[in-house]
């Protein structure tokens, strides 16, 4: 072959053996690097958004867990505090329960005689002895039917009266004993009243406490200080209850309190204790008179410390100040004033009222909204 012959040879293309064309090569790597560099791209936005997550959950599992901390620790030291129906700085060192419970009972009174109660100065309280009888035997037949009505109140101790729940461990029932309440309860509704003040204080917690005060013109203590609630001390108050609600008492008309009765003698004529509350006993309210006393009741039941009032009546007090009757708004701020001179910035028990066929809603309503309480008409006889 000659040297002309070799100038016109063309190269082969598509042969097993031949160079492929440059201008294919630039035709196919770029389009493979592009996918590499989106699969790059795609693997490291998953990367991110994986630990974007992985950091939002770990700052919601620590705010969890310091609000169930904080909770936990905060409903502790509520506890503990209701159990000592006293008026604690949460601050103060929490104690063993059942020690609190143990030394809240009431110190020996020292005589006989009902002394004045300066509303400022709870120790100022000295009343009759009321011994804890634990050996008197529970309720006997007439325990049944009163059982089935309520429950117990926010879980953290309390009572239930009449529908109306809570008031933690310390319990005091202020019960209008005046003339009209046979009349608007009737047989039936003051048996069923019985029925209600025996169940609720039978149902309290064991640690709890309970005081059970009666007002008419006076005011009548089943204890000079709330007691512990066992089942000899709540056979006894069912037993305390029979005086009341009465039509005749030997001897003569019998005004629905013992202390109108018997005075500050502190045993009626069968020998039964009372802890009396005429109105002299509290310096604030000496030189009042009247009947249906719940101003006197509740100051009385405020000095007692409790955690919780329920309080019931079918009317408005007749609350009289040197021979003028007084207003309910003025008696109900009486009362509250009384109670922040008793608490002094501390916190105030609650207080439910209960009124009978809606008799003496106005100012039972007007209590219940100052003191935290609940309000409830109710007819006793239909419960």
């Amino acid at each position: 072959m000659n040297p002309g012959q070799i100038q016109n040879v063309t190269p082969m293309r598509g042969g097993g053996d031949s160079l492929p064309d440059p201008d294919e090569l630039s035709g196919e790597f770029p389009g493979e690097l592009s996918a590499h560099a989106s699969e790059r791209d795609r693997n490291k936005s998953r990367v991110l958004a994986l630990a974007i997550a992985s950091l939002v959950h770990v700052f919601l599992f620590v705010i969890l867990a310091w609000i169930v901390i904080t909770n936990f620790q905060d409903e502790e030291i509520e506890m503990v505090l209701e159990a000592s129906g006293q008026n604690v700085n949460p601050s103060v060192q929490k104690r063993s329960f059942a020690k609190k419970v143990t030394q809240d009972k009431p110190s020996p009174p020292s005589r006989m005689a009902a002394p004045t109660i300066v509303s400022n100065k709870a120790s100022a309280v000295v009343m009759p002895e009321v011994v804890d009888f634990n050996d008197v035997p529970a309720f006997g037949a007439e325990h049944g039917d009163g059982f089935g009505m309520g429950g117990f109140g926010d879980g953290r101790g309390g009572a239930s009266f009449f529908g109306t729940s809570g008031g933690g461990n310390r319990i005091i029932l202020v019960i209008d004993t005046s003339t009209s309440m046979n009349g608007n309860c009737g047989e039936g509704g003051i048996k069923a009243l019985r029925r209600e003040i025996e169940r609720t204080v039978s149902s309290l917690p064991a640690q709890a406490r309970f005081n059970i005060l009666c007002f008419g013109n006076d005011v009548d203590g089943f204890a000079s200080q709330p007691i512990a609630s066992n089942p000899g001390n709540v056979a006894r108050a069912k037993e305390w209850m029979k005086a009341y609600f009465i039509n005749k008492q030997r001897g003569g008309s019998f005004d629905r309190t013992r202390t109108s009765q018997f005075g500050d003698k502190g045993r009626d004529d069968k020998g039964i204790a009372y802890s009396p509350f005429p109105p002299s006993s509290v310096s604030s309210l000496k030189g009042t008179s009247g009947g249906s006393r719940m101003d006197l009741a509740l100051v009385v039941a405020f000095m007692q410390k409790p955690s919780g009032i329920f309080l019931i009546a079918d009317g408005v007090p007749g609350t009289q100040r040197n021979g003028k009757k007084m207003g309910n708004k003025q008696i109900v701020d009486l009362i509250q004033a009384e109670a922040k001179n008793i608490y002094r910035g501390g916190s105030m028990p609650s207080v439910n009222c209960i009124s009978v066929k809606g008799i003496g809603a106005e100012i039972l309503k007007d209590i219940a909204k100052r003191f935290r309480g609940k309000y409830k008409s109710v007819d006793p006889a239909k419960v």
